[in-house]
């Protein structure tokens, strides 16, 4: 077994395209072939289940591919240590879901490049389950959720506190009901926006609803989204109400465009985690950039 042949089954994998990984890789499709065929013989297992059209891991290639990452990963952490011309060429593979990806992250990379010269940052976006997958299929080392799994094999760091509320469309209809203090039972039973199943704030919204005896199953939702600024789009063109961050709304708010319903006495909170499988090696950047996000917004 050698490394050249772990990297490219590892390409293959994440990149599921034999041609594709030929070309990251800069190398040729049947060198790719020849490495992987090599590994399956000296393993004495199949690897990969290869159509025309995809690539698929089997069982043992899934486990085998979180072996690769973590010898490949030690190899990283040794040229990190030993190796001047490959520290200009640090790169952190993470992924997020909406509401980190697309209102966290963009505050703390670049507050940690400052510290951290020449760092590129790969940030693949989903739901907060899709990022859960990717952690737990090691195709990244780094996931930053807005809700936990009960997977005993992921560890989880709680490093912000997100504040939810109710987004209304700018309209007098809209306007009486809030200037009329409402109570959040009877906003809610508006025509609703949710986000998808996978979607941490869907969950942590049903979470506090049911908490309050509002049956999730009577509300009447019109439509269901997994982008965070077409919903804020939808309901400021008076589509329904949603709840979303509030860190995402604001913006619109300010604006003009929507209007924001906040009940004083019973706030919609929900932590935002970073998460990273209990097994992998993580190297010492990686690691760093897991404390500084720790602690950026205590």
């Amino acid at each position: 077994m050698e490394l050249k042949q772990l990297e490219a089954f590892a390409k293959v994998v994440e990149l599921r395209s034999f041609s594709r990984a030929a070309e990251a890789l800069y190398i040729t499709q049947p060198t790719i072939s020849a490495h992987i065929v090599s590994l399956e013989k000296e393993f004495n297992i199949k690897l990969l289940n290869r159509t025309t059209k995809t690539v698929q891991t089997t069982d043992a290639g899934e486990r085998f591919y979180g072996y690769a990452k973590e010898i490949l990963g030690i190899r990283e952490e040794m040229y990190q240590e030993f190796d001047m011309k490959r520290k200009k060429e640090l790169r952190i593979e993470i992924a997020g879901s909406t509401i980190p990806s697309q209102y966290i992250l963009p505050e703390m990379i670049p507050a940690f490049q400052k510290q951290n010269e020449n760092i590129y940052f790969s940030v693949n976006q989903g739901d907060s389950q899709f990022v859960i997958d990717e952690i737990l299929k090691n195709r990244v080392a780094i996931g930053f959720v807005g809700m936990k799994d009960n997977d005993e094999r992921l560890h989880y760091i709680p490093f912000y506190q997100d504040k939810l509320v109710v987004v209304t469309p700018n309209e007098k209809h809209y306007r009486e009901l809030l200037d009329g203090k409402c109570t959040l039972g009877e906003l809610i039973m508006e025509p609703i926006i949710l986000r998808e199943n996978g979607s941490g704030t869907k969950k942590a919204a049903e979470r506090f609803l049911e908490a309050r005896n509002v049956d999730i199953r009577k509300l009447n939702v019109v439509a269901q989204m997994n982008d965070q600024e077409i919903i804020k789009r939808s309901v400021s063109k008076g589509m329904g109400i949603s709840v979303m961050s509030k860190k995402a709304a604001l913006d619109f708010v300010e604006d003009g465009k929507i209007l924001l319903y906040e009940p004083e006495d019973e706030q919609i909170t929900r932590s935002l985690y970073i998460v990273f499988a209990k097994r992998m090696r993580l190297d010492r950047l990686e690691k760093k950039f897991i404390e500084f996000c720790s602690q950026f917004y205590q």
